[in-house]
């Protein structure tokens, strides 16, 4: 008797079980009107072999067409990542979604890792993996082993990390919040909250030790001291932390200084720009336009 719930229940699962087209890949890009910027993303195997969704911000005379059945296209003419982003996830039909840019590449396999990780984890909502550059070396430092994340573990989560199971992000109304990404007010840190809501709405994430893409490699010195991110990231910091936020923006004011990314003189102006951030991000909480929870 025993042995014969054992093998019910294996075949149930195997009746559950995921598959390779249950991943629809979600692409944001801007300004296409050809595909074949794809060659570059796909290199395994032809892009049309996958189940693409792309969200083309663009214009009215450079449109983007497709005429493969598994490449939808849908051009939009607002701004904004997280815009992007957001459509996508309300048009995807894929079962597993993959959220993707256009400046990666794909490694053989990568589908399977994905799949493979949600049938052995098929109640967790979101499984985020690892990159690596083009130099074959890992982004950042990763966990050794699978780990469920928490609030303090997201910041280094790469949007091209993220996979997420549909139903369960439309289940608690889980979207990118579009004040903040690139093209939005806040240009930083979209990937950050929207895992965050997902957390604060009750699904988990899990991290998984495998690689499933490709990234040039990124410089920490190059965009920590711009005025758009200390905006941006002040702006989130108060999101996240109310009026702790004052508190980072000095410790932010701190570490520029002392790894000589301004000079003294310029220390000064960089927080006025962080304390503007804050300023207009009150006001916007002020106005109820936007939630210190998602």
């Amino acid at each position: 008797m025993q042995k014969f719930l054992y093998l019910c229940k294996y075949k149930n699962k195997l009746e559950n079980a995921f598959k390779n087209d249950d991943l629809e890949i979600l692409i944001a890009t801007m300004n296409r009107d050809t595909l074949d910027f794809l060659d570059a993303i796909f290199t395994s195997s032809p892009f049309h072999t996958f189940r693409l969704l792309i969200v083309n911000q663009t214009t009215q005379e450079k449109l983007l067409i497709s005429d493969y059945p598994n490449v939808k296209v849908i051009n939009v003419f607002e701004k904004g990542l997280s815009k992007s982003r957001n459509i996508a996830l309300h048009q995807a039909t894929g079962k597993i979604v993959l959220i993707a840019d256009d400046d990666v590449s794909y490694p053989e396999g990568f589908r399977e890792i994905i799949i493979n990780a949600y049938n052995q984890n098929q109640s967790v909502p979101l499984i985020c993996f690892q990159t690596l550059t083009t130099d074959g070396k890992p982004f950042c430092r990763y966990p050794k082993g699978p780990v469920f994340l928490g609030q303090n573990d997201l910041e280094k989560v790469l949007s091209i990390e993220v996979t997420a199971q549909t139903k369960a992000l439309r289940e608690k109304n889980c979207v990118y919040n579009e004040w903040f990404g690139l093209g939005a007010r806040f240009q930083d840190a979209e990937t950050l909250f929207f895992l965050r809501s997902a957390l604060h709405k009750g699904l988990r994430v899990l991290f998984c030790p495998e690689n499933i893409v490709i990234h040039k490699s990124y410089s920490s010195s190059d965009e920590v001291a711009s005025d758009r991110l200390i905006y941006a990231k002040m702006a989130g910091f108060y999101k996240r932390f109310k009026t702790g936020a004052y508190y980072y923006l000095l410790k932010y004011m701190f570490f520029l200084g002392r790894k000589k990314y301004v000079p003294l003189s310029g220390i000064y102006p960089k927080f006025r720009v962080g304390l503007q951030g804050i300023r207009d991000y009150r006001e916007i909480l002020k106005k109820k336009e936007d939630t210190l929870y998602d």
